[in-house]
């Protein structure tokens, strides 16, 4: 972390000179010298990285060290902007006393850090720099060479001890990834799968530490279909240290080369690599040694060239080596333009943390298996296996509480596992109820410590600028849903993104790849994707976010108030702190001025107050934000969410956070934003979405377009008062998110001057005929093509012909998302869509024509279409053979009209979710789902009783109970819900 705070405080300090040079020009010379010393620190740590030092704990000590100067040279430097651009510095004081305070003050500060920076460096470079010692038999390499052969010669004692190990919920999983193997899938199972169906060369089984890749692997190698078609088997299992050098090529190949049956080569070469490894001359093999290995490498290519061989390679960490593995093992020093191997059948299974993706010039089918995280009936099994003995099985009495605890692994099975073998040893419940008060606390932590220790090489492994981002996960509510998009916002306003240097790529861009590599490196949970293809929400595991947030204590990263208890937990030096309001009953004490991020979060309507000395309870148990803002003054990042304010405002005194880039306030009170919100000039995201307002109205200033760096801006649409009717925004230049602004007479000045750079618009309310033509013709959508979202609503205006402009969007070919709310008649014209959409939502539109439902039957990108309230008033809807050939989602609500709906044949082949609701008028569904395999939830609501009576399941306890008439229409869907006015009915 050291290097990341080095290289985030470089990087922030030039934006500052760059953008700030007016605030810092007293001490700017100072300020240079500072950036400069930090460049040259963050290159030496880089030089250093992969070296051994002499003593591992005085190196901690040391980075520990420069993590707090680095904290520190931003301290001195906001400090110093925020006082400058104050009003009482500059307005009060004469220039002279202020240079001689301030100035001297802070000159002084930054002498100090660089002579800090300077012996720590020192320190670092006297630990690193100990070659002369090497020769030393008790040197770190020396034994770090002596644990290498030791581990290259237990190679084929690992992993394959766990003979009796009992396994839940990977049966289905075994045998489909088997048949990948071996042969093609049946075709129940191809219809389960999202994989294909062929056989395939190389399998990756992917996950997250401890989710039962390395089980699967083994039951998979130990299959009796597998033994019968695989001639020859070899398993190596590898680790976080295997790096790709001579010495491990040549012990890789001589153990696959023993295990799959050659001659006594392997172990000859082994030996011979070994002693020459312990002798200290592992870069200077000689002549004799490299001849025994071409000629064992030779072997090896030959029998997977000839046999049918199955090389299992366990836990590969490093994606580019296992690239280098597989051109040794597939590439011939004779001829490098052929593949050795493929045509005998030989297969190759890896077991990985990070999501991967073969070369293009390695001709190989490859596929992915993603492990899952087990249900809870399977979870029960293991775990009740897992604390069973000879002797007995669980108690009763301990079946609540054991179902408790269980909830705490989240279908993890080391977790499971390590609690389950932890409680065989309690045999009383009251050793079983200590365990689990420990759980709900510090103590949880060591009772997994197997299992922390598994999740925290996937956290050391991480490249350095990976670390905060994954740290800062820790700050979000627990068990909640991420939004990726807030995400990376947060992670842009606090410097986590550096400046890019690659053509044409933003900060949003550049956030999207790092979140791209904590999913590969399943540090977290995709739980959506947006309808092209990127992350939508996320999710960390709980033992995972436990883990996050012990490391980022540890580094004095983030401060988590979740409790009452966590009162006196905060360290002064931490830099970030998230407070659960709905939890905390007291007033926090915050003395620490320097956070960065602060997100203040209530998930009911309890609210507290910061502290003695930041903020004061109410008799209503409401915030005062004033004192937050008079505060934090270093904040970057400030996230309200369902804490209510003190009188319903946001302070003037937030116009003091004049660092903050980031400010989000939804599902509060908060209703008026004041003019000072137009001293945030360095504000990027305004995120003002969902108020809860009294009146329906939210009052807005007409300052925002003096926020010239604002990128995203939400507001809250149809509660907004009319005081935007002269809202200028043609100032942001860089825009890139307009969503929910109220449609007002401003449309008629300022729609045509919004930046070039937009990619979301979301216009409410549009309220004139005159409005919704100039939006239609403004550059963003009828010149740009940039956009990639676009949602209107014009509901009301029934008289407009939309056929035209709606043409301009025809050729929109970055347009993923589009929202229509209004009436778009096609009688004349059948309306035309843009072929690059992936999602359409239409509300009000009164479609009839079935040339218009046949364009977007042919738009192939397609993926979710929500036909809602009047969108079509057609009374038949037939989708044309082949159509719909991506759509994964189709939602039909209130569609009185709709009687009649059929499908030809391969229509909606994709489909996965299938959702009708209030189409009172429709007589049945199409005969063709039946033929859909892949879907997988239907959810029928509000419809009538003899609709829903069609898809009756016949009672199997009653030998006369017959089924409804359609029921072997949806009977192959797993997930049906039919709800009406009664209680949901679930089969």
């Amino acid at each position: 972390m050291a290097e990341s705070a080095v290289s985030f405080a470089a990087e922030h300090i030039d934006t500052l000179i760059l953008e700030d040079s007016k605030a810092l020009y007293d001490v700017e010379s100072e300020a240079k010298n500072l950036h400069k010393e930090l460049r040259k620190l963050e290159e030496f740590l880089d030089s250093v990285r992969n070296k051994e030092p002499r003593n591992i704990e005085q190196v901690r000590s040391s980075l520990a060290d420069l993590g707090r100067i680095a904290y520190n040279a931003e301290d001195v430097v906001d400090t110093f902007v925020s006082e400058t651009e104050g009003k009482v510095f500059r307005s009060l004081m004469p220039r002279g006393l202020f240079k001689s305070s301030r100035v001297q003050q802070a000159s002084n500060k930054i002498q100090m850090l660089l002579e800090e920076m300077k012996e720590v460096k020192t320190k670092l470079k006297d630990q690193y720099d100990h070659e002369r010692g090497e020769g030393s038999s008790n040197t770190p390499k020396k034994k770090l060479r002596e644990a290498q052969v030791h581990g290259a010669l237990a190679f084929q004692q690992a992993h394959l001890q766990a003979d009796n190990e009992f396994v839940v919920g990977i049966d289905d999983d075994v045998n489909r990834l088997i048949k990948l193997l071996v042969g093609k899938l049946d075709e129940h199972a191809q219809s389960r799968s999202q994989a294909s169906s062929e056989p395939v060369d190389v399998l990756a089984i992917v996950g997250m530490g401890g989710s039962g890749k390395t089980t699967i692997a083994r039951n998979i190698y130990k299959h009796q279909k597998i033994s019968k078609h695989f001639k020859k088997q070899a398993w190596v299992p590898l680790s976080k240290e295997w790096e790709w050098n001579s010495y491990h090529e040549k012990v890789l190949m001589s153990e696959l080369l023993r295990q799959l049956g050659g001659s006594g080569t392997g172990n000859k070469l082994l030996g011979g690599v070994a002693s020459t490894i312990i002798s200290g001359h592992q870069n200077q093999p000689n002549d004799e040694s490299t001849e025994v290995f071409k000629l064992t490498k030779s072997r090896l290519q030959y029998l997977l060239s000839n046999e049918k061989c199955l090389v299992v390679l366990d836990d590969v960490w490093h994606w580019e080596y296992f690239q280098k593995i597989l051109h040794n093992l597939l590439i011939s020093d004779e001829d490098e333009s052929s593949s050795v191997f493929t045509t005998a059948g030989t297969k190759i299974v890896i077991t990985t943390r990070q999501h991967l993706q073969l070369s293009a010039d390695i001709n190989l089918k490859w596929q992915c298996h993603y492990t899952r995280f087990l249900s809870d009936e399977d979870s029960w099994k293991l775990f009740n296996e897992m604390t069973k003995s000879n002797e007995r099985e669980l108690a009763k009495e301990h079946r609540g509480l054991a179902m408790e605890m269980l909830g705490t692994c989240k279908g993890l099975p080391l977790a499971i596992v390590a609690l389950g073998r932890l409680l065989k040893l309690k045999d009383t419940i009251q050793e079983w109820e200590r365990v689990f008060s420990r759980l709900d606390s510090e103590e949880g932590m060591h009772l997994y410590r197997p299992v922390n220790d598994i999740l925290a090489l996937s956290y050391d492994e991480l490249p350095y600028y990976l670390k905060p981002c994954f740290l800062y996960l820790g700050l979000l509510a627990e068990d909640s849903t991420i939004s990726a998009g807030s995400l990376k916002r947060m992670w842009i306003a606090e410097g986590f993104v550096k400046r890019q240097t690659k053509i044409n790529e933003t900060p949003e861009d550049a956030a999207n790849r790092l979140l791209q590599e904590l999913v590969e490196h399943t540090m977290v949970q995709v739980v959506t994707k947006t309808y092209a293809g990127k992350v939508k929400t996320l999710r960390v595991h709980d033992i995972m976010r436990d883990l996050c947030i012990l490391k980022a204590h540890e580094l004095d990263f983030l401060t988590i108030f979740a409790s009452d208890a966590d009162q006196g937990t905060g360290t002064h030096s931490s830099r970030r702190a998230a407070i659960d309001f709905s939890k905390c009953s007291k007033p926090l004490s915050a003395d620490n001025s320097h956070l960065r991020s602060l997100l203040l979060f209530a998930q009911s309507s309890a609210g507290v107050g910061v502290g003695k000395h930041v903020s004061r309870v109410s008799q209503q148990g409401k915030l005062d934000l004033a004192l937050v803002c008079e505060k934090f003054k270093l904040l970057r990042v400030l996230d309200i969410i369902g804490v209510k304010a003190l009188d319903s405002t946001m302070p003037k005194e937030i116009g003091n956070l004049i660092h903050l880039r980031y400010l989000r306030v939804r599902s509060t009170n908060i209703r008026e934003l004041p003019k000072s919100i137009g001293k945030l000039r360095k504000l990027l995201t305004l995120d003002y979405w969902d108020i809860s307002a009294h009146n329906n109205e939210v009052i807005i200033p007409n300052v925002l377009s003096k926020l010239e760096c604002l990128r995203h801006l939400f507001l809250p649409g149809d509660s907004t008062s009319n005081t935007l009717e002269d809202l200028k925004l043609d100032t942001l230049e860089e825009l890139q998110t307009l969503w929910g602004v109220k449609g007002g007479n401003w449309i008629l000045k300022e729609i045509k001057n919004l930046s070039s750079n937009l990619k979301k618009l979301c216009i409410q309310g549009i309220s004139s005929l005159e409005q919704l033509e100039a939006v239609f013709n403004c550059p963003v959508i009828k010149t740009y093509d940039h956009l990639y979202a676009l949602a209107l609503d014009w509901y009301g205006q029934y008289s407009f012909s939309l056929e035209l402009p709606l043409k301009a969007l025809s050729s929109k070919e970055n347009l993923k998302k589009l929202k229509l709310m209004g009436r778009a008649p096609d009688r004349s014209n059948p309306i035309k869509f843009p072929s690059s959409l992936g999602k359409i939502e239409l509300h009000f539109t009164q479609l009839e024509e079935e040339e218009t439902m046949d364009a977007l039957g042919k738009l192939r990108n397609l993926k979710f279409l929500r036909l809602a309230k009047d969108s079509y008033i057609g009374s038949e809807w037939i989708c044309k053979e082949d159509s719909f050939p991506a759509l994964e989602e189709l939602k039909l609500s209130n569609l009185p009209k709709l009687k009649i709906w059929d499908m030809k044949r391969r229509t909606m082949q994709c489909l996965k979710k299938m959702l009708i609701s209030s189409c009172a008028g429709l007589e049945r569904m199409p005969k063709e789902v039946k033929f859909i395999s892949t879907i997988e939830t239907l959810e029928i609501a509000r419809m009538p009783t003899e609709f829903n009576s069609r898809f009756r399941k016949a009672k199997s306890w009653d030998s006369t109970s017959i089924g409804g008439e359609d029921f072997h229409i949806v009977q192959h869907i797993p997930n049906i819900r039919i709800r009406d006015s009664c209680a949901p009915l679930l089969f």
